[in-house]
């Protein structure tokens, strides 16, 4: 291990594998940063310092950075973001670090309870310092004295943690600085200082040392960790010490994260505040399986279980991995966990009071997460998710739903994608109780359900990650296929035998399609055929016996077969009745005419003779 240390230790500063696109945190200033490295004008050494300097001392960099920066300033809620993702390239890299404690403020504060101190530079920054100082105070004792976080090293001459109030340029917020490793520790944590800007107002400012008190704790942990958990947990942190003010933010941060479902409950690129509204998946995670641990403790173990002892360069167990051995504990893992965050994401605000939402605060939180398009199950159709809402691993797509009403032949979605999952889908109405899963197996993943009269429920396609899956190289989303409509297939005609059918007559006929059911009907079109049977013979034909009525309408007839769970097919022109043909007439004296109209023969005499015998034969009968 030592060796392989030395050996990146060793490394150029500009070892060649490096790509700059890698960096996570995007805001304009550390794009140009990026674009410059990439085209050989800055060194990654280089590159790296100017970020730094942007975040801590804007008016130290050089022309014409100087000027970018000024004009689209480094925001609050980025600066632990560039400051930590340096440190963790400079160590992973073998880069030399200039940087340090900052010299000490001219005034302070000392806790009376806990090992800190709050610097600032005159007494106009009194007020806030002394809030901010009741804020650490306060966040110190939930945050390591009872959640049980570790504490931040405090290396200072005072042997205090520091936490500094001074102008930062960023018009409020802060930041955690990390400033080197802790080598009286085995594990991959570091040392670190805060920065409080002046501007905060102290009425409101103890959200924001929550915050940040929560980073040094995380540093305390692993340094290492992907900078997005980072944000995830403090944001999650800040809502635990103070519900007021945190929950306020946590509402205002989630809109973009519910926004954008199809990305990575991990997604690792800055993309407005999709970080900090990230929150909600550990807040997920600690809701569902915290079990008698409070919520922060469960988030607590979390990172306890991804801590590492790589030397200092190689985050060798990441925190979704930490997850999924923590909820095998609690007999889960992290793919129905994920299944179940899809479900309750959607759950607050107005559906925060469904049977199914388990999260805490869920009627606080009003953002629900959008559906990408309707599907009108009841219809045979296809659909596949639209361009810019592919899902990545652990990521999901929403779609309505809808039947018609009184609707209740069985339905059938399938899900078929040629992009690794694993898939599951989920059918919900958030109104009621009733969760309908299905697992992907041998490359399907298939939903079989009866609906509901009533309901207007949410199908969430659900992608999971493999073992691979690594939060800090998230792929693109990937396309997926969705089939559905009624289970059974309405029956298809396609042909009818025999064709023509006589006035007054009984006639027997084959029907040949697809899809026909044991128990089906068949009607005509006009109703004036009579159907007397109809015998299943097998998927494809059906026999069907008929009398055609004298008075029978002349033409040509529809067929109409009906399968027992109500899907129909109407066939054109399958049977066509035609006149009997004429028997010949009888004349007055009842005799049979010939076409003159002349007897046909000498019929009259014999009819004479045989009536005369006749009359013979009854009157000797009875005399």
């Amino acid at each position: 291990m030592t060796f392989w240390f030395l050996l990146l230790l060793s490394l150029p500063p500009d070892a060649p594998s490096f790509d700059p696109a890698l960096f996570a945190v995007r805001v304009p200033f550390t794009e140009r940063v990026s674009e410059a490295i990439a085209r050989g004008e800055l060194t990654l050494e280089r590159g790296l310092a100017l970020r730094e300097l942007a975040v801590r001392d804007p008016g130290r960099l050089p022309e014409p950075w100087r000027a970018r920066a000024m004009a689209s300033r480094i925001p609050g809620w980025a600066g632990t973001g560039v400051l930590v993702e340096n440190f963790q390239i400079r160590k992973k890299w073998g880069l030399r670090d200039d940087g340090g404690f900052p010299a000490p403020l001219a005034l302070f504060l000392d806790s009376e309870l806990f090992p800190i101190r709050v610097e600032y530079p005159e007494v106009y920054y009194e007020e806030l310092a002394r809030a901010v100082l009741h804020g650490a105070e306060v966040s110190w004792q939930k945050e390591i004295v009872e959640w049980g976080f570790l504490m931040p090293p405090h290396v200072t001459a005072q042997n205090r943690y520091r936490i500094l109030v001074a102008d930062t340029g960023m018009q409020a917020a802060g930041y955690l600085s990390p400033v080197d490793y802790w080598w009286d520790t085995p594990w991959d944590d570091c040392t670190s200082w805060i920065m409080i800007d002046w501007q905060n107002n102290p009425e409101w400012v103890r959200d924001t040392v929550a915050h940040e008190l929560s980073h040094a704790t995380q540093a305390a942990m692993d340094c290492l960790e992907h900078i997005g958990f980072w944000e995830n947990t403090s944001t999650f942190i800040e809502g635990q010490v103070e519900p007021g003010l945190g929950i306020w933010f946590q509402d205002a941060v989630l809109e973009y994260y519910q926004m954008e479902p199809h990305r990575s409950v991990a997604a690792g690129e800055y993309m407005d505040y999709y970080w900090y509204g990230g929150f909600f998946w550990p807040h997920v995670l600690s809701s569902l399986y915290a079990g008698e641990d409070e919520p922060a403790v469960f988030v607590r173990r979390v990172w306890e279980g991804a801590m590492q002892e790589s030397g200092g360069y190689e985050n060798t167990v990441n925190y979704m991995e930490s997850i999924d051995t923590l909820l095998a504990e609690r007999d889960s893992s992290l793919l129905e966990a994920h299944e179940a965050f899809a479900l309750q994401r959607t759950l607050v605000g107005e559906w925060a009071a469904s049977p199914m939402a388990r999260v805490q605060w869920a009627d606080r939180y009003t953002t629900r997460p959008p559906t990408v398009g309707r599907l009108i199950l009841s219809d045979l159709g296809s659909a596949e998710a639209p361009a810019g809402r592919l899902p990545q691993a652990y990521g999901t797509n929403y779609w309505q739903v809808e039947w018609p009403s009184g609707y209740s032949r069985a339905l059938r979605v399938a899900l078929t994608s040629s992009a690794p999952g694993p898939w599951t889908l989920l059918l919900f109405d958030p109104r009621q109780e009733t969760l309908q899963t299905a697992r992907q197996v041998d490359g399907l993943t298939e939903l079989v359900f009866t609906p509901t009269s009533g309901q207007s429920p949410i199908l969430a396609v659900v992608r999971g990650g493999t073992d691979a899956f690594d939060p800090e190289m998230i792929a693109d989303g990937v396309n997926y296929r969705l089939d559905f409509g009624p289970l059974v297939p309405d029956p298809i005609v396609d042909h009818v035998t025999p064709f023509e059918q006589l006035q007054g007559e009984t006639a027997e006929l084959t029907v040949s399609g697809l899809h026909f059911q044991e128990g089906a009907s068949v009607t005509f079109l006009p109703d004036r055929i009579e159907v007397l049977e109809v015998r299943f013979v097998s998927d494809g034909q059906l026999g069907v016996s008929i009398s055609v009525p004298k008075d029978a309408l002349l033409g040509a007839y529809e067929l109409r077969v009906t399968n027992p769970d109500g899907g129909a097919h109407t066939f054109g022109r399958a049977v066509f009745v035609k006149p009997a043909p004429a028997r010949p007439a009888l004349d007055g004296d009842g005799c049979t005419s010939s076409p003159s109209g002349r007897p046909a023969g000498p019929v009259g005499p014999w009819l004479l003779v045989g009536m005369f015998g006749l009359a013979g034969l009854i009157r000797r009968r009875w005399t």
